[in-house]
């Protein structure tokens, strides 16, 4: 099952019109300049992230696209992951940190449809995967 997620967008765009306010006054230095410019352009990108996390038969794949450009993708077996974290990110929403044996670890938060913690879940118990759950969760 694929489900999909965007980045925040009420955090990201305040922050680019601050880096903007910041620009015009930092004009004179030009080192500061291209420092604002440089922050004026990642968080205009990252206003078109999405992320997408699909649950197979027997992978679990994570990829992160800039418009349609993917930019990271990462496929798992179940023998590659260590444990499966279950636990709150903020006193209503609720994040899973599928922890692997090498690189990055996953972290599943705020997807859409929200049954994705349910279906990671059956999946770990199916395949035998250590899951950890927090006593807030």
């Amino acid at each position: 099952m694929l489900f999909k997620a965007t980045a925040q967008k009420t955090v990201v765009f305040p922050l680019l019109l601050v880096n903007t306010l910041l620009l015009i006054q930092a004009v004179p230095h030009k080192e500061l300049a291209f420092l604002h410019l440089f922050a004026i352009l990642c968080s205009f990108l990252s206003l078109f992230l999405r992320y997408e996390f699909q649950i197979d038969r027997d992978t679990l794949t994570y990829r992160t696209y800039i418009a349609w450009f993917k930019v990271y993708a990462k496929t798992v077996k179940p023998r590659d992951i260590k444990k499966i974290l279950f636990k709150r990110l903020s006193w209503k929403t609720k994040l899973t940190v599928v922890k692997v044996e090498n690189g990055w670890n996953m972290r599943v938060a705020l997807f859409n449809p929200p049954n994705v913690f349910k279906e990671l879940e059956t999946f770990a118990r199916e395949y035998d995967v250590d899951i950890q759950k927090t006593s807030d969760y």
